[in-house]
């Protein structure tokens, strides 16, 4: 009998159907996709070579505990962060976002170590650069291919779903793709996970492992000790079918400007409590 196969060494798929990603309202996706590929043209006067996606995420079980490296249960959700990719022979990253509330930037790639992030003000292209260093650093890329991005995102900002790690995701397969050399799942997640925290906040990898890792129609148990293991939950057959609403409260936390007086501090009181309920228990 075989054993079951390590998810965390398989590669993040490529899909040519959006019923291949999406079980229902496809003609509302469709529409989406299409106006990010026909902004894109208008944009930058090419059509995108390719279109990189990540979702949000709910957490279900086990909040604030990751970075502690205990289990969670959370799950995807349908809301995600779309960028629209078309790799150039100029060192330069050019950021466009279909929300004009975020402009556009770009950046020069000549080196990809040498990307400067300011954690200090923020802003929405930090993410991208977060991902896009961290992914030239895991495949040792010295000579990075340019690029043409233009994202859009269904997932609410500061609002708890992942909104942040969804771009760094999307930023990593994005950068690694257009320079040949996608890693397996697993070092993608762990990709993720380091890049995000050049934006100053010192987070764990659930929202990552579950933006990349997620199975359609499952939650997923993540186990992080001793090592990554990535098990998915189907919740079973009910009458009538088991719902979760997830609810806006439109209050916006933004990790990345509260960090280092709540969300850091948050971490350490964490672990600190962990290692306390470990002497004792």
């Amino acid at each position: 009998m075989l054993a079951p196969a390590d998810s965390t060494l398989a590669t993040v798929p490529t899909f040519n159907a959006l019923s291949d990603i999406y079980t229902s309202d496809l003609l509302k996706h469709a529409a989406r996709f299409q106006l990010l590929t026909e902004a894109f043209i208008a944009t930058y006067g090419f059509k995108p070579s390719f279109i990189v996606r990540a979702p949000g995420r709910v957490n279900i079980i086990g909040e604030h505990i990751d970075y502690c490296g205990f289990p969670v249960f959370p799950m995807a959700i349908v809301p995600d962060s779309l960028i629209a990719v078309r790799a150039t022979r100029e060192h330069r990253i050019r950021l466009a976002n279909i929300n004009p509330k975020y402009p556009s930037r770009e950046f020069s790639c000549e080196s990809g170590s040498s990307v400067t992030i300011n954690n200090t003000t923020h802003e929405w292209t930090n993410y991208f650069k977060c991902g896009y260093k961290g992914a030239i650093e895991a495949i040792d890329c010295t000579n990075p291919q340019g690029m043409e991005c233009l994202m859009d995102s269904s997932v609410p900002s500061s609002a708890g779903l992942s909104s942040s790690s969804a771009i760094v995701c999307c930023a990593v397969l994005a950068t690694m793709k257009v320079n040949g050399r996608l890693l397996p799942k697993g070092d993608v997640v762990e990709t993720a996970v380091a890049s995000e925290r050049y934006i100053g906040t010192n987070g764990g990898g659930m929202d990552q492992t579950t933006s990349i890792m997620s199975q359609s129609q499952s939650a997923v148990f993540i186990e992080f000790d001793p090592e990554l293991k990535i098990t998915p939950v189907k919740f079973p057959s009910t009458d009538p079918q088991i719902t979760f609403v997830i609810a806006n409260t439109l209050v916006v936390s933004d990790k990345a400007v509260t960090a280092p007086v709540c969300y850091n501090l948050r971490v350490v009181e964490t672990r600190i409590g962990a290692l306390i309920l470990a002497k004792h228990l």
